[in-house]
């Protein structure tokens, strides 16, 4: 439970494009065609990897778009690209599963704490619950930058799902969605 990431999470999204804002979530849903119908996709465009779905992004969307991958054995990731994720997390975690979201606000330097839900219960503070508590073990907990906070909360979560963000993962062929 207290392993670290072989290289950083931050640096990563930050050679993703990630600069100045990224907003994600963490469900605990394998089959990513599952996570789109929760989403209720309108459209899905393409297959393809995290780099070739941010480069697709028009300067302008017109409509909210997201590239939902599998992350680990049981649990899915979905990144929004351009604007706030359009569905209300509880929604997504009905029938017992769980899911957390980040929310990185680079251009202004915030982070905001993760959000966590289960089985359609929203908790702003679930990852302080008992069952969490182990995997806080070697993180410190008021990190003195953004890029430290953010780095903590991703290890946070990959120890969690049982995967850190990773190249292997980002040039995984996930499903690239236009949401409603």
């Amino acid at each position: 439970m207290n392993s670290f990431p072989s290289e950083s999470q931050y640096l990563l999204l930050m050679e993703l494009g990630f600069q100045d804002w990224f907003n994600a979530r963490w469900i605990s849903i394998e089959d990513v065609n599952e996570v789109a119908r929760r989403l209720q996709v309108s459209e899905i465009i393409t297959r393809c990897d995290l780099q070739s779905a941010v480069r697709s992004i028009p300067a302008r969307p017109e409509t909210m778009r997201v590239w939902i991958s599998s992350l680990a054995p049981g649990w899915s990731h979905i990144i929004c690209l351009g604007g706030l994720m359009p569905s209300p997390p509880e929604d997504l975690t009905i029938g017992g599963h769980r899911l957390f979201e980040i929310n990185f606000l680079g251009a202004v330097g915030e982070v905001d704490l993760p959000y966590y839900s289960e089985d359609g219960e929203g908790d702003a503070e679930g990852l302080g619950l008992e069952r969490y508590r182990g995997y806080w073990e070697g993180l410190e907990i008021l990190p003195p930058s953004l890029e430290e906070e953010m780095e903590m909360f991703l290890t946070l979560l990959g120890r969690i799902t049982g995967r850190f963000l990773d190249r292997d993962w980002a040039s995984s062929q996930g499903l690239l969605c236009r949401v409603p």
